[in-house]
C-alpha cells in the first residue's frame, strides 16, 4: 500500500477506536490515514469485545454505523442468574434492562470484535481509504514554523517496505494499551496493577441451563468467582470465569486451552455445559490504568485503550472507547476547519479523563467481587461478593450503560437558562411526526438529517404557535444571523405542539429550518418546554445537551456560541 506524504489526521491503530474515528471524520471531510503495526491476520487474535449498551448504539448511529452492527449482532433484552441451581432474579444483570427504556434501543447488542471491525473497516473502504497493515510508528515531531497546519512530521517502518515519511496537523493514538503514541509521546499514567487474571472462550457451546437464549446469564460460584455467559452473534456463546487463588495454585505453569474449557465446565455446574468449538480464548490479568494526558502539545491526541484500562467486567472497553472516538471527531473536524478556538478540542481531554477516572474507579470494585473477593472499600457490609457486585453495577447504572454519561459545566456545557434538563447530559431521544404524512420520527434521526453531522442542532421549540408566533418570528431572524456567520457548522430545526396543515398556517411565516410536529407534546414534556413560551435548545454534534434559552432570549445563543467559535 502506498502511503500519502501528508494527511490532515494519521490515526495509529486499526481497533475499533481507530476505525470509528476515521470514519467520522471522513464523512465530515478531513482526510485520515489509519495504520496498524499487525498484519490483518495476526491482529484478528487481539480483542475481543463483544456487548455495546444502547448509549453505544446512539453514538454509532452519528457516524453511520449502527444499522450493520444491529444487523450482525443478537440483541439480548433479559438475563437470568443462579447461585447453586436455583434462579436468583435480585441479583446479575437483569436490572439494567429497565434502565435501557431511556433509549429506542432498548437492549445490548452482542456482536464479536473481529465482526464489528470488519463493518467498520468496509465503512472506511466506502471512503476510498485502507488501513495500512505492517507499519509501526517508529518517531514523530512537532514544527509550527511553516504555518501550513501540516505541523506534526512521523516516521513510519515496514518491515518490508522500509520507511515513510508523513506530515499531517494531528495524530490519534488509538493503539492499545501497549500504546505506541503514548509512549513516544512520554504520556504517564496512572497504573493500578491487580492480582485478579481471568478466562474468556468464544464458541459454539451447548448448556442445559435455563435462559441460555436469552442474551445474558451469571452464575454464582464460590470456586470461579461470578461465571459470565452470554449468546453472541452467529451461533457462538462466550464463557467466562475468575482464577481463583486456588485454581490458580493448581496451575502453576499457567493454563492451556484444554484446561481453560475443563474448568468452565466445573464452573457452570450444576448445569452441562459441552463445548464443540473454540474459536477464540484468553487468560489475562486485569489492569487499571489512566494517561495522564489525552491531548499533549496541542496535536498529539490518545483514545481508547491507549487512553485508559481495565477489566471487562462491566463490557466498558469498546463503548468506552466508542464514547472517546465520537467525543473527539466533531471536536477534531471542527478544529480542523476552523471553526473552534483550541478550548473545544481541549475540552477532549477535560470531558473523557474524568470519565475514564469514574470508570477505574468502578472499575477497581468491581473486579474485585467478580473475582469472589469482597472490595476493601466495602468491607464490613456483611455481603457475599455476590451481593456486593449487584450493588456495585446498580449505584453505578447509569453510567454503566452509557445513557447516564455526563460532563461537567465548561465553555461547552453551560448552565441553561431555560428547559429543566441539565447540560452536559444526555440529549432525551423522543418521538416527533412528519407534517402531511404524520409519519412518527425518532428526534435523533431528525438531528442526523440534512447532512448534520458534526454540526450543531439549534432546536427552536415553537410551542403552542398561537402564543408563542411573535416572539418564534423575532427568535428565527436572530438565529438567522448568527448561522449566516458559518452555515455549514449548524443545523436548524423547529418543532411546534400540535398538528397543522403546514409551517405558514402555524407561524405566520415559513419555518426555521426544518419543521416537525410533536402532537401530544410528549418532546417539549421531555425538554421541559412550556408549551406556551416555548424554547431554544443547542445540542452538541455528539448529542449532549450544551445550553438553552428562552424564546424571547435568542441573543443569549450567539453569545454562548461566541465564547468558543472562531
Amino acid at each position: 500500500m502506498q502511503l500519502p506524504t501528508a494527511v490532515d489526521v494519521l490515526i495509529i491503530g486499526a481497533g475499533p477506536v481507530g476505525l470509528i474515528t476515521a470514519v467520522g471524520l471522513q464523512q465530515q471531510g478531513v482526510e485520515t490515514l489509519v495504520v496498524e503495526k499487525r498484519e490483518r491476520d495476526e491482529q484478528a487474535t487481539y480483542g475481543r469485545a463483544c456487548t455495546l449498551y444502547p448509549r453505544s448504539l446512539e453514538l454509532l448511529e452519528q457516524v453511520d454505523l449502527a444499522t450493520d452492527l444491529i444487523q450482525e449482532g443478537f440483541a439480548g433484552r433479559s438475563s437470568v442468574n443462579y447461585a447453586n441451581g436455583k434462579r436468583i432474579n435480585e441479583r446479575g444483570w437483569n436490572m439494567m434492562f429497565q434502565h435501557f427504556k431511556a433509549s429506542f434501543h432498548d437492549y445490548a447488542l452482542n456482536v464479536r470484535q473481529k465482526y464489528s471491525e470488519d463493518i467498520f473497516r468496509n465503512a472506511l473502504m466506502s471512503h476510498g481509504k485502507q488501513v495500512g497493515h505492517g507499519w509501526k510508528l517508529s518517531g514523530f515531531s512537532i514544527d509550527t514554523s511553516l504555518g501550513d497546519g501540516y505541523n506534526v512530521s512521523a516516521v513510519l517502518e515496514h518491515a518490508t517496505l522500509g520507511e515513510s515519511h508523513i506530515r499531517c496537523k494531528y495524530i490519534v493514538g488509538a493503539d492499545g494499551s501497549a500504546s505506541t503514541v503514548r509512549n513516544l509521546a512520554d504520556i504517564p499514567q496512572d497504573v493500578d496493577s491487580t492480582v485478579f487474571q481471568w478466562i474468556r472462550i468464544d464458541g459454539k457451546m451447548t448448556t442445559d441451563m435455563p435462559g441460555a437464549e436469552l442474551g445474558f446469564a451469571a452464575v454464582e460460584t464460590t470456586t470461579h468467582g461470578n461465571v459470565l455467559w452470554v449468546k453472541l452473534n452467529k451461533d457462538a456463546y462466550r464463557v467466562g470465569y475468575a482464577l481463583s487463588p486456588a485454581l490458580l495454585a493448581k496451575y502453576p505453569n499457567g493454563l492451556t486451552k484444554e484446561v481453560a474449557v475443563a474448568e468452565a465446565i466445573e464452573g457452570m455446574k450444576p448445569f452441562k455445559l459441552s463445548v464443540e468449538r473454540v474459536d477464540w480464548w484468553t487468560d489475562y490479568k486485569i489492569r487499571q490504568s489512566v494517561a495522564t494526558q489525552l491531548q499533549k502539545n496541542e496535536f498529539i491526541l490518545l483514545a481508547g485503550d491507549a487512553a485508559h484500562t481495565h477489566s471487562s467486567g462491566f463490557a466498558q472497553g469498546m463503548n468506552t472507547g466508542i464514547h472517546d472516538a465520537t467525543n473527539l471527531i466533531w471536536k477534531l473536524s471542527g478544529s480542523i476547519k476552523g471553526w473552534y478556538q483550541p478550548s473545544v478540542l481541549a475540552s477532549y481531554h477535560e470531558e473523557r479523563h474524568a470519565a475514564a477516572t469514574r470508570l477505574i474507579n468502578i472499575d477497581r470494585n468491581a473486579a474485585a467481587a467478580i473475582s469472589g473477593e469482597v472490595p476493601p472499600e466495602y468491607a464490613g457490609r456483611d455481603k457475599s461478593p455476590h451481593e456486593l457486585l449487584k450493588l456495585i453495577f446498580v449505584e453505578n447504572i447509569g453510567f454503566n450503560i452509557g445513557l447516564g454519561v455526563s460532563y461537567a459545566k465548561s465553555v461547552l456545557n453551560q448552565a441553561p437558562a431555560e428547559t429543566t434538563l441539565p447540560s452536559g447530559w444526555r440529549a432525551p431521544d423522543a418521538l416527533l411526526h412528519e407534517p402531511g404524512t404524520r409519519f412518527p420520527l425518532r428526534f435523533y434521526d431528525a438531528l442526523l438529517r440534512d447532512h448534520a453531522r458534526g454540526r450543531w442542532n439549534i432546536v427552536v421549540f415553537a410551542g403552542n404557535p398561537a402564543m408563542t408566533s411573535g416572539n418564534y418570528r423575532i427568535a428565527a431572524d436572530s438565529l438567522s444571523k448568527l448561522v449566516d456567520r458559518r452555515p455549514a457548522m449548524f443545523h436548524a430545526l423547529t418543532i411546534i405542539k400540535g398538528d397543522t396543515g403546514g409551517a405558514w398556517a402555524a407561524l405566520g411565516g415559513p419555518a426555521w429550518g426544518k419543521f416537525y410536529l410533536d402532537l401530544e407534546g410528549k418532546t417539549h414534556s421531555e425538554y421541559g418546554v412550556e408549551q406556551s413560551l416555548g424554547a431554544i435548545v443547542v445540542i452538541r454534534p455528539d448529542h449532549i445537551l450544551a445550553y438553552a434559552a428562552s424564546l424571547d432570549s435568542a441573543g443569549d445563543i450567539a453569545t454562548y456560541f461566541n465564547s468558543f467559535i472562531m
